[in-house]
């Protein structure tokens, strides 16, 4: 029984069929439901990595990861050989599954050629498009400038500047303006135009009232470059009007003339976009912040002047995603009311065959590496002994749905966590399927859903100090918030009992609030962690007492003491809100010296009753044995 082919068709064969039938079913529905019919759009983080994810998970734990029970994998000390192969097996599944979700996408969209832009909404949408005549207009580009954090601690500032130009068949003139200067060069080359001390793109020269200018000055090699950068060896014109302008820029950096544009440019068939980012410490000031994005977004608008838009091999149209919001977001800076999705077109620079790139081989590769690493450890262990092999299996496949079901269930005991739980996460689901993200969410969106921000909870706006609570910036964040409000509530819930352990989560969570808008005048501050450290310290201040004996709290009062010590150093470094830690920790502090004399004569009455209720026991079960 105990052989290399028993097991191979036990276990790895068996298991081998499931994930290829998983990859190909999760395959044909994403091609069918969001390529072939387009039935509606999720953002491809969702499609292609989100959903090979959870897929993963379910299929190795519902179905693989049975198979693999049957043969005795032992731990040995640290070494957790079963949990290695769970590892293993979702891995297995997950890579070769995201891969041929991106290849996908690429191999099955189809080049469109077009001799006009305007033929684009003559024919049905495809992925990839080649324009044999257009004109992306930058004189009425729009901008749109973003903001958001990540790192395991939140510790990275990311800054992006998403740009958008009209894409037009022909070259937008505006009557009564002068061209002459778009076309002048110094010794041969372009040089960077400067008006009214600002960066404009050459485009916009043609936009220029001739009677409005002041004076108009040329500089040259090195004098350029030490005034205006690298970017400036060509030369520099130099150009005062007689009344300045600027543009309505999003970014409120970038320049430009006030858009003379006709309903063609207002509403074009398409867009092309240009993205720029930075990424910086966090931990910086705000001043610091302030001074290092005003660098960026100069910089961006250099690059974004000499940038030529034309020189591209095809245009992607790009799906759901993050990149299409911010271009989305950059078209709705002066269009907020059009109901209409925007085309947005990003220029690729490689030949169109090469687009999948070395996707399609490592689809099996990444497959094969998994498949034979399951295959050294299917014949490392042996199959456990066939009396009872079933009837244990059967058995521990259902622990994980048991502990899932404990955690998300409300029951006696553990009902206001449950709930608790399950409101924060439904919460969070609601939000990643409204595309607001996954990763993280915007400071915006957090805002309108019920974040804490002191002018807007100061103005009326109080219930904030409550919804805030039950927002969390993105997975980390709630993974993390759920994880200890788990642990402090398996302990607390019980003691307290349900009413008055709820009443408290949400007293001291309020209390967080207020404290987190005492200290931050213009910060949106949102999740579970200042009534999370609330639960914490009363749990600290009933460890201090004499509650609980003392085999019980010493280890206990030191790992709650780490864990909350650690979490408020970390706060230190920046992007995280100490003060509703702090806030919540005191609060739940008081609170919990507060119940103590209550719940020690709880105690004291539930220990009276079982030794009366033991000692009855022994006298009865004493004459029982004279009897």
């Amino acid at each position: 029984m105990n052989t290399f082919f028993t097991k191979l068709k036990l276990v790895f064969i068996p298991s081998v069929v499931i994930a290829v039938l998983a990859i190909c079913i999760y395959t044909f529905f994403n091609w069918l439901i969001f390529v072939k019919l387009e039935l509606f759009a999720i953002k491809d983080l969702y499609i292609q990595f989100v959903g090979p994810g959870i897929l993963a998970f379910i299929v190795v734990w519902l179905w693989i990861n049975p198979k693999f029970k049957l043969l005795n994998i032992q731990s040995t000390g640290r070494r957790d050989p079963a949990s290695f192969t769970f590892a293993m097996a979702v891995l297995t599944l997950l890579a070769p599954c995201v891969i041929a979700q991106i290849y996908m996408e690429k191999a099955t969209g189809k080049l469109t050629v077009l001799r006009h832009v305007s033929d684009l909404n003559k024919l049905p949408l495809t992925k990839f498009y080649e324009i044999k005549h257009f004109h992306a207009d930058k004189r009425f580009v729009r901008f749109k400038t973003a903001f958001d954090v990540s790192g395991k601690y939140n510790d990275k500032f990311n800054m992006n500047i998403y740009a958008v130009s009209p894409v037009l068949d022909t070259v937008e003139t505006a009557p009564g303006f002068d061209s002459s200067l778009s076309d002048y060069k110094i010794d041969g080359k372009k040089p960077l135009i400067i008006l009214n001390g600002k960066w404009i793109a050459a485009e916009e020269v043609s936009r220029i009232n001739p009677a409005s200018i002041a004076t108009v000055s040329v500089l040259k090699g090195d004098a350029a470059a030490a005034l205006y950068g690298d970017g400036a060896r060509n030369g520099v014109i130099l150009i005062n009007q007689k009344k300045q302008y600027t543009a309505d820029s999003d970014s409120g950096s970038v320049a430009g003339p006030p858009p003379l544009a006709s309903d063609a440019v207002m509403h074009p068939v398409a867009w092309i976009g240009t993205r720029y980012s930075e990424t910086i410490s966090n931990n910086l000031s705000p001043a610091e912040k302030e001074a290092r994005y005003k660098a960026f977004a100069s910089e961006s608008q250099r690059d974004f002047d000499t940038e030529d838009l034309g020189a591209f091999v095809y245009l992607e149209r790009l799906g759901a995603s993050d990149l299409k919001s911010g271009y989305v977001a950059a078209v709705q800076t002066k269009d907020s009311l059009s109901k209409t999705e925007p085309v947005i077109l990003s220029p690729v620079n490689e030949p169109f065959k090469t687009r999948t790139g070395h996707e399609f081989p490592w689809i099996f590769g990444s497959f094969g590496i998994g498949c034979c690493i399951l295959l050294i450890i299917v014949a490392y262990w042996p199959l456990k002994e066939t009396s009872g092999v079933k009837a244990k299996t059967k058995a521990k496949d259902n622990e994980g749905l048991k502990w899932l079901k404990q955690v998300l269930v409300p029951h006696k005991g553990f009902f206001a966590t449950a709930i608790i739980i399950d409101l924060n996460l439904l919460v969070f689901i609601i939000m990643v399927f409204s595309g607001l993200g996954f990763i993280s969410f915007g400071a915006d969106d957090l805002l309108k859903w019920g974040g804490n921000l002191r002018p807007a909870t100061l103005n009326g706006q109080y219930w904030r100090f409550l919804t805030n609570i039950f927002l969390h910036g993105g997975l980390m964040h709630i993974l993390f918030n759920m994880y200890g409000l788990l642990f402090v509530g398996i302990f607390l819930e019980p003691l307290l009992g349900t009413r008055r352990y709820t009443i408290i989560y949400l007293l001291t969570g309020i209390l967080a609030s207020i404290a987190s808008i005492a200290w931050h005048p213009a910060t949106v501050s949102v999740g579970a962690s200042g009534a999370i450290f609330g639960m914490y310290g009363v749990f600290l201040a009933l460890l201090t007492t004499n509650l609980f004996p003392p085999d019980f709290k010493k280890p206990f009062l030191i790992n709650t003491a780490i864990f909350v010590g650690y979490n408020l150093l970390m706060g230190l470094a920046g992007g995280i809100d100490n003060a509703a830690h702090i806030g919540g920790l005191v609060s739940g502090l008081l609170c919990g010296y507060a119940l103590y004399p209550s719940l020690k004569k709880e105690v004291d009455k539930r220990e009276a009753e079982t030794e009366t209720a033991e000692m009855l026991g022994n006298i009865l079960g004493d004459d029982g044995k004279q009897d």
